[in-house]
């Protein structure tokens, strides 16, 4: 893969007053930062290029990730606070037309994941897990097909077959299409609600095919609420 974007300008406001002076990126597990974890997961697979989309607390953010990795791309949104389908689009503006994996900043995932998620795709994907152990009401859940294609997503579904990982990728072949339809989505649709997986619904209402890729067990750690941190934390630090 040649590029990736990581989604990193939320409040966090699940971490409640955590957040109000550390941006959830910027929380620290067992001596790294989570946009640091991140960073190292996404050059780990490949990605050449590593575009870093914040917002909240920018220049916090900012100064960490120029410490750790002087050569990602640091893309500010100042419209932090509506739903991340403006940083995505924020981050999209920084691509070239080549392979591109996209992620968010609040997850930790284990090599396995990584050695799952590295290896070439040509179709449009979401990365999912089929171990449903990490079922809980919060997850985003997907609906498989017998081809392997996504039927929907929604942490609202009843029937599903995966756990949705926050990761997909786009083929260089489709980035033109895809900055198109990212900004027919939000010219039309409402900012402060419409999060980046409204792209999965709108590529399938145009016809094309999304796979759901399986990255083995769900055993990573997101990162919303005070009680995941300390469980990544415990977790982690252990070792």
């Amino acid at each position: 893969m040649k590029q990736g974007i990581i989604l990193a300008a939320g409040m966090g406001k699940r971490l409640g007053d955590i957040s109000l002076e550390t941006p959830k990126p910027l929380l620290p597990v067992a001596g790294k930062t989570l946009i640091q974890y991140m960073i190292d997961f996404v050059r780990g697979i490949g990605c050449e290029r590593i575009i870093v989309v914040g917002g909240y607390q920018f220049p916090l953010l900012q100064k960490n990730v120029q410490g750790y990795a002087t050569d990602v791309v640091l893309v500010n949104n100042p419209e932090y606070q509506l739903q991340n389908l403006v940083s995505f689009m924020r981050g999209l503006e920084q691509t070239q037309d080549d392979d591109l994996f996209v992620c968010n900043a609040d997850y930790i995932f284990r090599d396995g994941t990584r050695n799952a998620v590295a290896h070439k795709m040509n179709d449009i994907c979401v990365y999912s897990s089929f171990d449903l152990s990490g079922n809980a009401d919060d997850v985003m859940k997907v609906a498989v097909d017998a081809n392997g294609d996504m039927i929907t997503m929604s942490k609202k579904l009843t029937e599903f077959n995966a756990i949705y990982t926050g990761m997909f990728f786009f083929p260089a072949r489709q980035i033109g299409m895809i900055r198109s339809l990212t900004q027919e989505i939000l010219n039309s649709c409402d900012k402060a609600t419409t999060t980046v997986e409204r792209l999965f619904s709108a590529l399938r209402e145009k016809g094309y095919p999304i796979k759901v890729e399986d990255v083995g067990g769900a055993d990573w750690f997101e990162i919303d609420t005070p009680e995941e941190w300390m469980a990544a934390k415990q977790a982690l630090e252990a070792k």
